[in-house]
């Protein structure tokens, strides 16, 4: 499934005060939101019936990848649907905790849950369509990835920053931190 950018070539040609070949634009708003997406480890955009499945690691809690969460429509276990859980964040908790299906001892193998759930921000925050623009912006700006550029009496030097077109800036990872998943035991930040 093709994810939409986080900008619209239009508002990218407001950004930059010229007007942008809209093939150029489309590419670098893409570039820059697949960037995004990739550090964030998120979709931001929402998805309606997104199915993932999950292994369970903590007995009392699921954890879905894909933040906000906005519903949770169904979750199977062994083509058995589970209606005896609670949504909490982006937790799914479930009483007796996941390692017990009901009418069993144990949890069958390979312990796995299939849980088909809506996620992702109806709106693009602020933001994310701030660093995406701003991104595309450098690109676009300095294709070539020039420090400096000269013909005959004219020269013109690019700032460090645009030097690393199609890459996220600490700065840009600063403001994105908030929307970082983070992987292994360590908690949403």
């Amino acid at each position: 499934m093709a994810l939409p950018p986080f900008a619209t070539a239009a508002e990218l040609s407001a950004q930059m005060q010229t007007p942008v070949d809209a093939a150029a634009a489309d590419l670098a708003l893409a570039s820059a939101s697949a960037a995004i997406r990739r550090w964030t480890r998120q979709t931001i955009s929402r998805v309606a019936d997104d199915v993932v499945s999950l292994r369970v690691v903590d007995p009392c809690a699921l954890v879905l990848p894909q933040r906000p969460v906005v519903s949770v429509s169904q979750v199977l276990v062994n083509s058995v649907t589970l209606v005896d859980w609670v949504l909490s964040g982006e937790r799914l908790l479930r009483t007796g905790g996941w390692h017990h299906l009901p009418g069993t001892s144990s949890y069958p193998d390979p312990g796995l849950v299939q849980v088909t759930y809506t996620h992702g921000w109806e709106e693009i925050p602020d933001d994310v369509r701030a660093v995406c623009l701003d991104l595309a912006s450098s690109t676009l700006a300095n294709p070539a990835m020039l420090r400096q550029e000269s013909i005959d009496d004219y020269s013109r030097t690019f700032a460090s920053e645009t030097l690393g077109t199609g890459t996220l800036s600490a700065t840009h990872k600063e403001m994105l931190a908030d929307y970082r998943r983070r992987i292994g035991t360590v908690g949403l930040r």
